[in-house]
């Protein structure tokens, strides 16, 4: 009986570690000016309701810059909202409402000290896979 006891728990953990089968969200990285902007969401594929998106910014010779500010939107979440940095790593996050994942998206908005801004957006539908032969 303690045999199957453990086996039957065994399985149990081994379901509970499974992937559920969609794959993580990961748009194509974009560029404005200089810089790189990668962005991930957690939970990993977006979800209808709150999300936490992490917008990376990578610029060539530069360490951490604090001239940046960083600001993101979805169309369910209302206003432009700051971005907090994550250490001095130029990784920014924050929390989003998501309502309508077919046709939303995530929006960056990049404010330099000097004034200059630019914003980037990414779609959050993750593209089918192509079925090429």
């Amino acid at each position: 009986m303690r045999y199957v006891l453990t086996f039957l728990l065994t399985l149990l953990a081994l379901a509970a570690c499974t992937h559920d089968g969609t794959s993580a969200w990961t748009p194509a990285p974009q560029h404005w000016q200089e810089m790189t902007v990668r962005v991930e969401s957690r939970p990993e594929t977006p979800r209808v309701g709150m999300n936490e998106f992490l917008v990376m910014v990578d610029r060539p010779h530069h360490g951490f810059s604090t001239d940046l500010i960083v600001q993101v939107r979805t169309e369910s979440s209302g206003g432009w909202k700051q971005a907090m940095p994550d250490g001095a790593l130029g990784v920014y996050r924050r929390a989003l409402r998501v309502g309508d994942l077919a046709h939303e998206h995530l929006f960056v908005r990049i404010l330099r000290s000097d004034g200059v801004r630019g914003e980037l957006r990414f779609a959050l539908r993750q593209p089918l896979p192509s079925s090429k032969p």
